[in-house]
């Protein structure tokens, strides 16, 4: 290649539609362009959709190259270079690593009447091991997700299993409660930032109109580890004692972390762009990308310079930037409201059903299977449902613009200008990203509620065990619903910034956590398993209502911030000119 120069073109792309090169090039082996499937190659237009883009239309750049005849010739560069192939072993690498952080709260509950006797301590102190657990688990990600979104996802996730490796190697060497509570905090903080940082992957190297399904799959895989920890533990400290639940840890987090080693390439756009450059850290370098495969298929040979993104500075004030938007906090409460109503649901189970059902530890383990399964399902399914919505909404929605544009034309004198001012400042023709997202977690939530309610009152009067895991499962199916959803909008709305908005919505579902479950034990005393449950489902059913708020907000929210984007995008520019200078020297 003897020249490179990059410019910006608009291409409109329709979802049956594919780019054919401009002409035939020789870029080196493996490296030649073929015919572009707007479903593998799509690029984003900004952080946020633009009115004038239809679902798979962005705003892409062309590299100038030249052939054997010195003509030069463009081509588009797609926003990733993974293909579908691709990024499906990014989502098995991503669930494989978020399975150890969901499978570490799980596995316990079954054994926590056995550490109870064990240590000789009480029903109270017992649900402390649990509580500090999701105090870090809250926490952590927040500090460390802004470090993967300047270093890089691959140390940060390389660092959180090593620390979670050695914390349970720990655990299952404890002598004491206060081993079992320190080195808790410590399992917690090491391996909660890989869920955060798992958004921040797929959010990567995957465009709006897929985002919802590839961070769906990667929660239904994470989820598994809550569908089968709690029946896992209990086989496991059933056969060889309460220990051999973090023996197991240790070995698969070991194995873990040889497959992460191995094969989770660096994708943060800072330093690969779409995946085709070389990291220059030995930190973000993955052995993989010295298979010639790999290599051809990421175009490490023809790096596309030009979809660098400018480096983003360490900032661990970064979540509070994000937290001090009301309108984030709202979304952020509701989202942590649930997930705290689920995670006290599965403490009371293991505790309800030793000491009203008088349950063996094996028994309880196979009571978590209706949960667990059920989740898994829902959180699959709502990630397949949010990019089919996001098509037809998105669809709908610039027909209606295309027409209110003609309108608005024939009343100004066809003045483009005018009326470019007109629909970039109304917030009316600006996309409401949370009604194409939240539009039916109304609905989950209030059924969740329901489900958790009745659930507490089968516990309350020890109603038949069938009864309890049928609400339990009900409830399940549609309280997680709404993290996906959340999950899915906090990265669109923060795509440079993704693993710390991610981590942000961890902080405010473990402390709420937290909060009920350190609660729990004297709520039970005061009110019985009815009252807690009919108590926190009404507070929950009650939030849901801010949705409504949200949804009727939203494009004044996607408005704002696009403009904050289009503000911090300003300030860099000088800087990314100046880098690019220095990479064509």
């Amino acid at each position: 290649m003897s020249g490179l120069n990059g410019d910006i073109r608009i291409t409109t792309v329709k979802s049956n539609e594919k780019i054919e090169p401009t002409s035939s090039m020789d870029l080196g082996s493996g490296s030649d362009i073929e015919s572009y499937d707007p479903n593998r190659y799509s690029g984003e237009r900004s952080s946020l959709d633009r009115a004038s883009d239809t679902v798979l239309c962005e705003i892409v750049r062309t590299k100038s190259v030249h052939d054997d005849s010195k003509t030069p010739v463009e081509y588009e560069i797609p926003r990733s270079r993974f293909d579908r192939r691709a990024k499906m072993v990014l989502v098995v690498q991503c669930a494989f690593t978020g399975f150890f952080s969901s499978i570490a709260g799980a596995i316990y509950y079954p054994v926590l009447n056995v550490i109870e006797g064990q240590f000789h301590i009480n029903e109270e102190q017992v649900n402390i091991t649990v509580v500090v657990y999701f105090l870090f688990q809250g926490v952590a990600p927040s500090i460390m997700g802004g470090l993967a979104d300047s270093l890089g996802r691959r140390p940060v996730v390389l660092t959180s299993i090593v620390l979670y490796f050695c914390a349970c190697i720990g655990l299952a060497r404890s002598q004491n409660y206060g081993q079992i509570v320190g080195l808790r905090c410590l399992q917690a903080a090491g391996i909660s930032p890989v869920i955060a940082v798992n958004s921040g992957i797929m959010g990567d190297v995957t465009t709006k109109p897929e985002r919802g399904g590839y961070v769906g799959y990667v929660a239904g895989f994470q989820v598994i580890g809550s569908a089968l920890g709690a029946l896992i533990g209990a086989l496991l400290a059933n056969r060889w004692g309460w220990r051999s639940i973090f023996w197991f840890l240790v070995i698969g987090s070991g194995v873990c972390l040889i497959c992460s080693i191995i094969i989770l390439t660096e994708t943060k756009r800072t330093i690969v762009g779409n995946g085709s450059i070389r990291p220059k850290s030995l930190a973000n370098k993955a052995p993989i990308l010295m298979v010639p495969y790999v290599q051809r298929l990421l175009h490490l040979n023809n790096p596309d310079y030009e979809s660098l993104e400018p480096q983003v500075k360490v900032n661990l004030l970064a979540p509070w930037d994000i937290i001090k938007n009301p309108k984030m906090s709202i979304l952020l409460y509701v989202a942590g409201m649930q997930f705290a109503m689920w995670s006290t649901h599965q403490t009371a189970l293991s505790t309800a059903l030793a000491s009203k059902y008088n349950m063996s530890v094996i028994d309880i383990g196979l009571c978590y299977l209706p949960t667990g399964l059920c989740t898994m399902t829902s959180v699959v399914a709502i990630g397949r449902w949010l990019n089919w919505i996001y098509a037809k909404k998105f669809n709908k929605y610039n027909l209606w613009r295309e027409a209110e544009r003609s309108r608005l034309l024939e009343e100004n004198n066809h003045n483009e200008a005018k009326v470019k001012q007109i629909m970039d400042n109304d917030p009316a023709y600006t996309f409401n990203l949370f009604k194409a997202r939240l539009g039916m977690s109304f609905i989950t939530l209030v059924l969740s509620s329901a489900g958790f309610i009745a659930f507490g009152w089968c516990l309350e009067v020890k109603a038949p065990l069938p009864a309890v895991l049928v609400c339990s499962g009900f409830a399940s199916l549609f309280s997680n619903c709404i993290l996906t959803m959340s999950t899915t909008i906090i990265v669109d709305l923060y795509p440079s910034k993704s693993s710390t908005a991610t981590g942000c919505l961890n902080l405010y579902r473990c402390l709420i956590s937290a909060l009920f479950i350190g609660c729990l034990s004297r709520m039970v005393q005061a009110m019985g398993y009815g009252g807690v449950f009919t108590l926190i489902g009404g507070v929950n059913c009650a939030s849901s209502f801010l949705i409504i708020y949200l949804i009727r907000q939203g494009s004044q929210i996607v408005m704002t911030r696009r403009r904050e984007e289009d503000a911090s995008a300003a300030l860099l520019t000088n800087d990314e000119e100046k880098h690019m200078d220095e990479l064509d020297e």
